[in-house]
């Protein structure tokens, strides 16, 4: 039995494994600085050995411009374009408060930083081949689950890849504001739907929840992010100044959102397999399904969970936490394909 919704589907994941290959062409000019700061510009870790280490960036100092435009000035920000490599670019930063004057007399001490951006080094390089991978697992175990057993629950696996799979494929750098504004709204749109999508799917699987059936309960999964989108949209139409504050609260919000999509998604899988028997755990893979999420969600709710509430805190190996999601998509695939033969599956109600 084949899905009614297979051409378009294999179609929409052909054009975005196209955009993450002719991206894998741009990864040797993706420039490297080494130093990254919290929502208030303040720096909080900086790469050993990296250009920024070399300049003489340290973590505490707070970064007020580069290249003469203030941190606070989206639109000017927004516009500048990315580094070369070799290029150098000027920071003013103000020094972290151990190494100001004392209390009472002038405001923190400023001194300019001058960092020339290099190239990746193979860690990172690394890390971008690896997210390309989870990439293609997303948008290839989501599809081939739909074209194997085609049911509601696959369905929506199939978004959720396509969706998360398409934004860790990446894509090429665009010179164009524009340009790269409306594809880069475009990526986080689908990012987005895909962690609403994640949520209902395990909702569904392996039988539907009692709750789905109550009247707008499908709008209420989805409500957060329309919303998180919406939020989105303004900042990417109007441009607010970058505030300490609006940082904040964007960090906040993004935290929740995924501490609770991500959250909520453990809770309905495992309230599935509590609920199951025995034989229908293996039934319907289960076991597998419920080691597979839980080991490729937990380190990634947990990093951002404390990132939303301590976000100067650096967790040891943090770059490396989202390598574990490589085993939903391949999990949730498995147990979706042995779920057997499904009814064919419907239009998915979004709102």
């Amino acid at each position: 039995m084949t899905g009614k919704h297979t051409t378009p589907l294999l179609a929409v994941g052909a054009l975005f494994l196209l955009w993450g290959v002719v991206g894998l062409f741009d990864m040797g000019n993706i420039p490297y600085s080494g130093y990254l700061t919290g929502p208030d510009n303040t720096v909080i870790e900086v790469d050993e050995g990296s250009p920024a280490d070399a300049a003489g960036l340290r973590v505490g100092d707070r970064v007020t411009s580069i290249n003469g435009v203030s941190v606070e000035d989206t639109p000017a920000l927004n516009r500048m374009p990315r580094a070369q490599i070799g290029e150098t670019r000027t920071l003013v930063v103000e020094e972290a408060a151990e190494t100001t004057l004392a209390a009472g007399e002038e405001g923190p001490a400023t001194r300019e930083v001058g960092i020339t951006f290099a190239a990746q080094p193979g860690k990172y390089v690394a890390l971008t081949w690896a997210g390309f991978i989870i990439g293609l697992c997303f948008l290839g175990f989501g599809l081939l689950a739909y074209v194997k057993a085609p049911s509601r629950s696959a369905l929506l696996l199939a978004i959720t890849g396509l969706c998360l799979g398409g934004a860790f494929l990446g894509g090429p750098y665009i010179a164009s504001y524009a340009l790269r504004t409306i594809i880069g709204t475009f990526f986080l749109m689908l990012v987005l739907l895909g962690f609403a999508t994640l949520l209902h799917c395990l909702m569904e699987f392996p039988m539907a929840k009692a709750m789905l059936g109550k009247a707008h309960i499908t709008k209420v999964l989805y409500a957060p992010a329309v919303l998180m989108a919406l939020f989105f949209l303004w900042l990417i139409i109007f441009e607010p100044r970058g505030t300490s504050t609006l940082n904040s609260v964007a960090t906040v919000l993004v935290g929740i959102f995924i501490v609770g999509y991500f959250g909520l998604a453990l809770v309905a899988l495992i309230h599935s397999f509590v609920k199951a028997t025995p034989d229908e755990r293996s039934k319907y893979g289960l076991n597998l399904m419920l080691a597979g999420v839980l080991i490729g969600l937990l380190p990634v709710t947990i990093s951002a969970l404390v990132t939303t509430f301590a976000p100067s805190v650096i967790l040891p190996g943090s770059d490396f936490f989202f390598l574990t999601m490589v085993l939903i998509p391949i999990t949730m695939a498995l147990a979706v394909m042995r779920a057997g033969a499904a009814p064919a599956a419907e239009p998915v109600p979004v709102m």
